[in-house]
């Protein structure tokens, strides 16, 4: 990971901005929205005044996602498994003065418990428009669905569970895994992104827990390049967990969509070699604006690296963009928790959003014969060539991850 990526951005250019916006509008951006209370990343709790600077914005709207506990609770299958549905917390007479500045009241108490993403959004009388996301845990609240489901998703039925982790445990991580569950770097190869994933024995550590989420923070204090993390199974001498087909594996998480974010889950055969297959199950580009990837999808997207057909020519790199929102999903990944899993077994290389298909192709002989790393991790920037921009969030993001399960068949 990840070499790709400066073919993918173009594709992205087209497809993101024309999926959120439409062509006419896909550079019609302004960045002015600014929230001053509360910051990013911090908790609430009760009434809570959220203000906000927006000078040239109108027509603002500002809303966050309930997920529907029944649906999640029975594992529904097909798309709306995890269905949320859509919460407006501004008034209808809601406007900004003179000076581009105004607040309105989110009830914690109202919304559900843990991470929160409200996300604010206006445009000018010129068709200018902005997107911002803030980030917030909610100490009190509802509380929804979250850990491990009891229930076996279908794509694993006939399969045995062979690595599962709910992050309600002290996380067993190193800077380079030997002795713990995780390795806290790309083993081998190296890491790849802008800002670099840190080691969690430093001062920038980028893990924490709470309740049953773990959040990796990607953060960039005053004089620093900045911090944020990755989780692998194996250690830098390559031992540790790995899938062996046919396998099943899924991760419910959320992140930030802002400038530079990448959030990915994913998995790698034979990293001492450097001939081996990729299997990226979700990456996701962040950021709203002129040149950004716009979009409310991600990729599912397989590397058959260092590998020829029988004429000699480098194998292709399939890739499928998932619209969420066109595939019945009312949120998409940063605005709400999805589950994203893959399948492998003999015949087909099969990817899923909350239990439901999405992508499939043949699968190659390397990913069948050999066993998978998984990978969890935020890069921000870095190898996937999108600009790094988080000044109006305070230089901070995070992302959740609700749980990481594997199961395996004979």
């Amino acid at each position: 990971m990840k070499r790709h990526h400066f073919l993918l951005m173009f594709a992205l250019l087209l497809l993101g901005a024309q999926s959120l916006c439409g062509e006419e509008h896909s550079n019609r951006w302004v960045q002015c929205i600014r929230v001053t209370e509360p910051a990013s990343c911090s908790e609430v709790k009760g009434r809570t005044f959220v203000r906000l600077e927006a000078p040239g914005l109108k027509h603002l709207s500002a809303r966050c996602f309930v997920q529907d506990d029944r649906a999640q609770g029975q594992r529904a299958r097909g798309i709306g498994g995890h269905r949320a549905t859509a919460v407006q917390l501004l008034p209808k007479r809601f406007r900004l003065d003179a000076a581009g500045r105004g607040h309105f009241v989110l009830d914690a108490r109202r919304l559900p418990h843990g991470p929160l993403t409200v996300q604010i959004e206006g445009t000018t009388d010129a068709g200018e428009r902005d997107l911002y996301e803030l980030q917030l845990y909610n100490t009190v609240g509802r509380r929804t669905q979250a850990g491990i489901p009891d229930t076996i998703p279908a794509a694993a039925q006939g399969m045995r569970l062979t690595f599962c982790d709910d992050f309600d445990a002290p996380l067993s991580v190193s800077r380079d895994g030997r002795g713990t569950r995780y390795n806290a770097h790309k083993p081998v190869f190296g890491d790849f992104s802008g800002w670099p994933f840190a080691d969690p024995e430093g001062a920038l550590n980028p893990f924490a827990q709470r309740d049953t989420y773990l959040i990796i923070r990607a953060r960039k204090p005053e004089g620093t390049r900045g911090s944020t993390g990755l989780l692998a199974t194996v250690d830098m001498d390559g031992q540790g967990y790995r899938a062996r087909p046919p396998f099943y594996m899924e991760c419910r998480l959320m992140a930030q969509s802002a400038l530079g974010t990448w959030p990915a889950f994913w998995t790698v055969t034979n990293i001492h070699q450097g001939i081996g297959d990729e299997l990226d199950v979700i990456e996701a580009y962040g950021g709203w604006g002129k040149g950004n990837p716009n979009s409310k999808g991600y990729w599912t997207t397989t590397h058959f690296w260092g590998q020829n057909d029988g004429q000699g020519k480098p194998l292709p790199h399939p890739g499928q963009l998932i619209e969420m929102t066109d595939k019945g999903m009312l949120s998409s990944w940063s605005q709400t928790f999805h589950t994203y899993g893959l399948r492998v077994d003999r015949q087909w290389t099969t990817y899923y959003l909350d239990d439901a298909e999405v992508w499939r192709h043949p699968t190659n002989s390397v990913t069948m014969e050999h066993s998978h790393v998984i990978l969890l991790n935020y890069a921000i920037g870095g190898a996937s060539g999108w600009p790094v921009d988080l000044e109006r969030y305070g230089n901070a993001s995070d992302m959740y991850v609700d749980y990481l399960r594997v199961f395996e068949g004979e």
